[in-house]
């Protein structure tokens, strides 16, 4: 018995206390998402109003409407606001398994993937948003007049914008995968044809149900993917570099 507790001891937390630490964040974790979403609810008027300075005017078909539009963006702010500390609770649950190293890459990685996000969200709110919005509309005509309800305006900017702040996350995550000895740029390049298959796939489930938008993500991750593989190339150099 006293051999058994000396060896918990040294390896670290039992099972129990492993199982209590995982309660503990995931109850954090609930509870950041929680007030991220009333923090989102406070300021969805604002964050409204900002995201409709492209069509101008909107109506609401159903008296719920405009209540469910506003609970939509605060479930969006508070997942967006939520999610680093998500991120930290996560890696703070799994560092003791790795080496130091990977907890470097790790806590160098969390910085650098909100970075990334934001860009992503950025770029597709200024640049591809317009474009997609702009595209569709051409399709109006004397007797066709487009009265787009505000469901269904931000339903269309959530699932076009936020996608591509998940997928900037592309160049970091082969970075850390490549930096770990996990992924090698020979394997990016031998399986490019499949990976760019895949690339379309995701932007057709990722984006409204039209070609257009799904083309308009598909390409900038298509760019991404080779910038992953140039990136990968300079790392392992280095790598190589520093063990001669």
């Amino acid at each position: 018995m006293i051999k058994r507790r000396q060896t918990q001891s040294e390896e670290g937390l039992t099972l129990v206390e492993h199982l209590a630490e995982l309660r503990s964040r995931i109850i954090i974790c609930i509870l950041t998402l929680i007030a991220g979403v009333l923090v989102g609810f406070y300021f969805s008027g604002p964050i409204v109003k900002f995201l409709m300075r492209l069509p101008g005017e909107l109506v609401y078909l159903y008296p719920g409407e405009a209540f469910m539009m506003h609970l939509t963006v605060a479930l969006a702010v508070g997942i967006i606001l939520g999610s680093p500390i998500v991120l930290y609770q996560v890696i703070r649950f799994i560092v003791p398994g790795l080496l130091e190293r990977e907890r470097r890459l790790l806590y160098l990685g969390l910085p650098l993937s909100a970075v990334l996000f934001v860009v992503g969200v950025s770029f597709a709110y200024q640049v591809i948003l317009p474009l997609a919005y702009k595209f569709f509309l051409g399709f109006g005509t004397e007797s066709l007049e487009p009265m787009i309800s505000i469901g269904n305006y931000i339903s269309f900017v959530l699932r076009l914008v936020l996608p591509f702040g998940l997928v900037f996350q592309l160049p970091l995550i082969v970075l850390l995968l490549t930096g770990t000895g996990i992924l090698r740029p020979e394997t990016l390049v031998h399986y490019r044809k499949y990976m760019i298959l895949m690339i379309f796939i995701a932007a057709a489930v990722l984006t409204p149900p039209d070609i257009i938008s799904q083309s308009l993500m598909a390409l900038p991750m298509v760019l991404l993917y080779e910038l992953s593989i140039i990136l990968a190339k300079v790392v392992v150099r280095r790598k190589q570099a520093q063990q001669e």
